[in-house]
């Protein structure tokens, strides 16, 4: 996988895998497929819903790297702050104990 380009090799999933091998990462490349397994079902799912998996024809279907980053990048933007937050506050609990 050492020959993608960076974007494509922090796609995670068996499902992305399978797409990134087959390189169908435009509507002229779409392949077909079927998840094969309740994992492969999940991860399925939810590329479809976030917009990274289009179909272009039933059962044919295409990874959209850039659909895929833009909700990594919504995710990191949601969830970065909070786990700021919840450090920052475990931090102060532990200075409370602290006996210097």
């Amino acid at each position: 996988m050492s020959d993608y380009p960076a974007a494509a090799r922090r796609v995670r999933g068996p499902v992305a895998a399978h797409f990134l091998a087959h390189h169908a990462l435009s509507p002229a490349d779409a392949i077909d497929f079927a998840p094969k397994d309740r994992i492969e079902r999940w991860w399925f799912d939810r590329f479809r819903r976030i917009g990274a998996l289009r179909e272009v024809a039933p059962g044919r279907y295409w990874f959209d790297l850039v659909a895929y980053h833009l909700d990594a990048q919504a995710f990191s933007k949601r969830w970065v702050p909070i786990a700021m937050g919840v450090s920052l506050a475990i931090a102060a609990v532990a200075m409370l104990f602290y006996r210097g």
